[in-house]
């Protein structure tokens, strides 16, 4: 009976011995893979972000044909209509929403409009293209690592606009 109780007592020991060894190595094959895969730019963390790899996030407008907001992008006599505000959300799904905030002059009267619509967006490359989930209108924006630029044109007039995470 001894003996017996000292074969599975062996034999227990061996089998948590060697799962022990598969934990280690497989630990150490994680960091292994871990410290592969890491980016070259040095250590990640609050202070060191690693670079963006997608364009989803939140963006504000920073410039209108290189002009700091409120800009206006129509004028005339006794006319103004201005971009004041405007944000692009672009989410993980494909989804993204805008909401831009104009502000329309005539004749020292004002009013104030805010436009929001939304549907998908695809990136091949840097060139992002979005496509309006009410009318199926597309744009075209070119992204790069935190900022989209779009180039409208409405006739002979093309604005650029440039949004910044």
């Amino acid at each position: 009976m001894k003996e017996a109780r000292e074969n599975h007592d062996t034999s227990r020991w061996t089998f948590q011995r060697a799962r022990r060894s598969v934990l280690v190595a497989a630990v150490g094959a994680l960091a292994v893979f871990a410290a592969a895969c890491g980016s070259d730019s040095g250590s990640t963390g609050p202070g060191n972000p690693p670079p963006a790899a997608t364009p989803v996030g939140n963006y504000t407008i920073s410039t209108v044909n290189g002009k700091a907001l409120p800009v206006a992008i129509f004028s005339g006599t006794n006319y103004k209509y201005e971009v004041t505000v405007g944000t692009y959300a672009l989410t993980t799904d494909g989804k993204y929403s805008v909401v831009t905030t104009f502000r329309q002059t005539v004749a020292d009267n004002v009013s104030v409009f805010v436009d929001s619509t939304g549907g998908t967006w695809t990136l091949t490359g840097t060139a992002i293209q979005f496509t309006n989930g009410q009318d199926g209108s597309k744009d075209n924006a070119t992204w790069d690592k935190d900022q989209l630029t779009f180039a409208e044109t409405d006739g002979k007039v093309t604005n650029t606009f440039v949004y910044k995470k």
